[in-house]
């Protein structure tokens, strides 16, 4: 996928942590948008290992803080009136 389309999440001592700027250092490791808005639990898991709900916890703030025109575009279409 085009990496306009994913997320990054960059590996620290302290943990993981959501690169939405693309600029930390470290390790990365890639989200597609539409899996990031919609986080399988045992991909995550598998992805994550022990830092998965740290993980989980850090995208759905993000999905909190999005816009909901943001949201549609990560894959989690906004509820239609």
């Amino acid at each position: 996928m085009p990496q306009a389309q994913l997320v990054r999440f960059a590996q620290l001592p302290d943990g993981y942590r959501l690169d939405l700027a693309r600029k930390l250092g470290g390790r990365g490791t890639w989200l597609c948008a539409s899996c990031a808005a919609n986080p399988n639990e045992k991909r995550l898991r598998q992805a994550f290992k022990g830092h998965a709900q740290e993980v989980r916890a850090q995208l759905d703030a993000a999905l909190a803080h999005a816009s909901p025109a943001a949201q549609g575009a990560a894959g989690n279409p906004a509820s239609e009136a």
